[in-house]
């Protein structure tokens, strides 16, 4: 299992004096959105950086974890794939019991 190539982890935007409502009301939509964007990235990275160290302890206490687990999530992707084709209304996922 190789090491996730993770982007420059970016931490929230620090605010200039406190997180008052006058500072956050004079922000303008391009401020408010760069700053969800980061805000986005950084957990994004967060998440991916859990979800390896998660893999990595598993693979190392059950060699080859990762390797089935990777199988069983494409395995589980094409199954829904699948679903949605053949019921493009339904907003549920599908049944656990299909092969």
């Amino acid at each position: 299992m190789s090491e996730p190539d993770f982007q420059q982890f970016d931490p929230p935007p620090e605010p200039e004096k406190e997180d008052s409502p006058e500072l956050m009301a004079q922000m303008d939509f391009e401020q408010w959105l760069e700053v969800l964007q980061k805000s986005d990235r950084s957990f994004y990275n967060l998440m991916a950086m859990e979800v390896w160290s998660i893999a990595k302890t598993m693979d190392g206490l059950l060699p080859g974890f990762w390797t089935r687990f990777m199988s069983h999530r494409q395995t589980a992707l094409k199954q829904f794939l699948r679903h949605k084709q053949a019921h493009p209304d339904a907003d549920s996922m599908p049944p656990t019991s299909e092969p």
